[in-house]
């Protein structure tokens, strides 16, 4: 396509710790690889640490075809989330901290691509440490009125809190959460309502343009200010992981709606390559 939107995704670059060995990603940096692969130019702004792990994602990240040079580097450890499966098998996450993300920075590169970017995508996470959190208000702050702010939300307990979510939701255009995170968000903001109710509410208090409510397995949903848009059922796949789903849903319906597609056809691509993304090994089958 001639016309590449440059898409900015913000936040964490770790590490995930598995069992069975370790696994590169990072919701921006997942989100980011997404918009490339979709059509427009996508930007990791994230950071790692000169150690062994942030060399290797560096080079596991080249053949991508990821734009790099917003992924700072500093002196703290790469990022790294120890996995640990119970009796149960059930997988325990500890998101380490004091990382390298954890002290990204809004240097004076990461601001003018910010001045220019078509779209920014942030969450909550990136936001634990006051380091980062600067950067990340920095650079929503460097935007140009028409640049598509997108808060996937990406809830990781214990790292939010009501301050952090609810100036990011002053920021907004877009909102997408999960059938768990709109509970929270719900009763963070004293909502009494759930579902329909509740993201009837977050227009009437925010002024978003989308609400995208995904419900796993089940259906997902566009919402505006009127109603609801759209929604569509969760394609039936042969699954071989889930990691990146979400946020290559997120960075389909960002990059087609940047395109000028309508907001059913959006909804559609976003079904799709999540659908797509379900049936691989990790969120960036060039980086494993």
């Amino acid at each position: 396509m001639e016309n590449r939107p440059e898409i900015m995704g913000i936040g964490e670059l770790v590490w995930d710790m598995l069992p069975a060995g370790r696994q590169l990603g990072g919701a921006p940096v997942n989100f980011a690889y997404w918009c490339g692969r979709l059509g427009a130019q996508g930007y990791p702004v994230s950071a790692v640490g000169d150690d062994e792990l942030g060399r290797e994602a560096l080079e596991r990240l080249a053949p991508t075809g990821l734009d790099l040079r917003y992924v700072q580097r500093n002196a703290l450890p790469t990022g790294r989330v120890d996995v640990r499966l119970s009796g149960e098998g059930i997988p325990e996450y500890d998101i380490v901290e004091h990382v390298a993300w954890d002290a990204l920075r809004a240097d004076a590169d990461t601001l003018a691509l910010a001045a220019r970017a078509d779209a920014v995508c942030w969450g909550t996470l990136a936001q634990r440490s006051a380091c980062s959190r600067e950067a990340v208000e920095a650079i929503l702050a460097a935007t140009r009125p028409e640049c598509l702010k997108v808060f996937d939300i990406n809830i990781r307990r214990p790292w939010y809190d009501r301050e952090i979510v609810l100036a990011s939701l002053a920021k907004a255009d877009v909102l997408k959460l999960n059938e768990e995170e709109l509970p929270l968000v719900a009763s963070m903001l004293g909502i009494g309502q759930s579902g329909p109710e509740a993201i009837a509410e977050l227009f009437r208090r925010f002024a978003l343009r989308y609400v995208i409510h995904t419900v796993g397995a089940d259906r997902s949903e566009i919402h505006a200010a009127e109603g609801m848009l759209s929604c569509i059922p969760t394609p039936r796949v042969e699954v071989v992981d889930t990691v990146g789903a979400g946020d290559s849903f997120t960075a389909a319906f960002v990059t087609a709606l940047l395109h000028g597609e309508p907001v059913v056809a959006c909804h559609r691509r976003a079904v799709d390559t999540a659908a797509r993304v379900c049936t691989l090994h990790g969120a960036i089958p060039e980086a494993v």
